[in-house]
This record gives C-alpha cells, structure tokens and sequence, in this order.
C-alpha cells in the first residue's frame, strides 16, 4: 500500500488529463467562476467551491484548475467575501450556483453537469460553509474541508445531522486545530481526517492581498503542493467511480507529509488543548462569525 499510495499521490499531483475552460458563473445572476473539463464524460461530477473569508474564486484558480483537469466541473460563486458575511446566505449561493450550473450546457456546449455525482468543498470559512450545506441538502455525495474554521450556525453542531462522506484536513499546529476536532468528532458520516505536517493554514490562497501583510494570508506552494493531490484523489474515490483511488477514501492509508487523526489520537491530546479561544481569537471570530 505505501509503494501504491506513493505513486497515487504523485500522479494526481499532476495536472489530470483535461484541458479546463474557464467561464463566468455570472449568466446565472450569481457571480463567480466556473471552470469545465474539456473533452471529459458527459455528464460529468460537481464540486461546489467555497472561498475563505474575505477572498473569491481568483485567489484559488489553479487549484480550481487541476480539479478540473481531473474530470469535475467546479462551480465556485464570489458572493459573501466582505469583512462580516452572513454564513448561512454564503451556503444558500453556493447551493444556487450548483443548481444552476446543473441547468447548463457547459464549456463549449459539450458537458453538463451530474445531478447524481455532486460534492462541496472549501477552504478556511469555505470548509465551514461546505458543512454547513451539506447539512441542508440530502443529494451531497462527499464534503471536502481544507483547514475549516467555524460558521454561525455552527457547522460542528450541523455535522451530526450528515451522513454523505467527508475529507477533513487540518494543519499540524495550526490555530483553527480546535474547529477541525469538533467537526471529526461530531461528524456522523464517514470521516478521513489528514493532518498536514507541511501546510499552513491561510497558505491555499494564490493571490497576494492587503491581509497577507498581517499574516492572515500567505500563499505557500508546499500547501499547494500537499492539499492538491489529497482533495482530488479523495473526489476521484468518492464521485469518479474509479476503484484506482479508493486509497485517498481509505482511513487507514497514508500518503507522505500528513497523519491520520483517529478518535484515540484525539482522545489522547485532549489534555493538552487549551480549553477555550484566546480573547483576541475570539474577537476575531465574533468580528467574522467564523
């Protein structure tokens, strides 16, 4: 398994085999990005892209990009990315966007979307946003959170209520590490929860922007690099209907550069989490809701 799982992770850390076009989500009264497989089996699977706060679309286009290029048609609205979004209208778009899109002929007219092979995903407060859907809809057939922070509702009190499979990963030593444990632990549905030895937490982004100059957003290519090839395999296994990657689905594999978080690991740091939030974290988060 470590040789198979090696050779996995450096294939879908690749650019897949489609070429990706690119198209305004605007025709659909909501804005954003999509971004189609050229040439790829039609109808293909979604995946309903979640920002993280304050950012849009732009600030993931590559990583967008390469799931595309592994055969999904990803749909990511750029609404709510002001200093105070209300998280719960945040889902609501992300929810309209996949709708509309699974209306559409998409990229060059040639590829629809799949009604019965959809997923969410997100970054930061994105992650949030994704479980927070995927409480709401009984069609999401995976959730993908990369580093998730909390939304208001509480996605962590929403997540005992779903059963579709989950991708948690969270970032060794990170400041949101508290967010990820109470979303593994009250997860109903199958969970994988990877912890990253190499990732920072804001490091997904691409773009620089005016937060990076406090810290609270620094594009990292080891990041990139490390949650690229985990959030395709984990889509190719669970919506690509492809048994080659049912390894990035499997909780007991493991793939370089991350950790596998069991209920018994989590039990045994439980004592060494600080009980509550720093008064500044808080504020920070009553300020965001996240």
């Amino acid at each position: 398994m470590a040789i198979k799982t090696k050779e996995l992770h450096a294939k879908v850390g690749r650019r897949g085999p489609y070429g990706v076009d690119i198209g305004d989500l605007g025709f659909t009264g909501t804005p954003g990005a999509v971004f189609v497989p050229r040439g790829a089996p039609s109808p293909a699977p979604v995946v309903g892209w979640a920002h993280d706060w304050t950012k849009g679309p732009r600030y993931y286009t590559d990583t967008l990009k390469h799931l595309a290029s592994w055969g999904f048609v990803v749909v990511a609205p750029a609404t709510d990315h002001g200093g105070r979004p209300n998280h719960q209208h945040f889902a609501d778009h992300l929810s309209n966007a996949i709708e509309d899109v699974l209306q559409a002929r998409l990229g060059r007219g040639k590829v629809r979307a799949d009604p019965r092979r959809i997923a969410v995903a997100g970054h930061g407060l994105g992650g949030g946003v994704a479980a927070l859907l995927a409480s709401q809809r009984t069609d999401i057939d995976a959730v993908a959170m990369v580093f998730p922070t909390e939304t208001v509702p509480s996605a962590a009190e929403r997540a005992m209520l779903i059963d579709s499979p989950a991708l948690l990963l969270s970032a060794a030593g990170g400041v949101h590490g508290e967010d990820a444990r109470a979303l593994h632990e009250a997860w109903r549905g199958e969970l994988v929860h990877r912890r990253l030895e190499k990732a920072i937490e804001t490091g997904l982004v691409e773009r620089n922007s005016w937060l990076q100059g406090v810290g609270l957003a620094d594009p990292d290519r080891r990041t990139h690099r490390t949650v690229r090839p985990l959030l395709a395999g984990y889509l190719l296994a669970t919506l690509g209907d492809d048994d080659d990657y049912a390894a990035f689905a499997d909780p007991e594999a493991k793939f370089k550069d991350s950790v596998l978080v069991t209920e018994e690991m989590l039990a045994e740091e439980a004592d060494d989490l600080v009980p509550s939030a720093p008064p500044l974290l808080k504020l920070v988060k009553g300020f965001t809701g996240g």
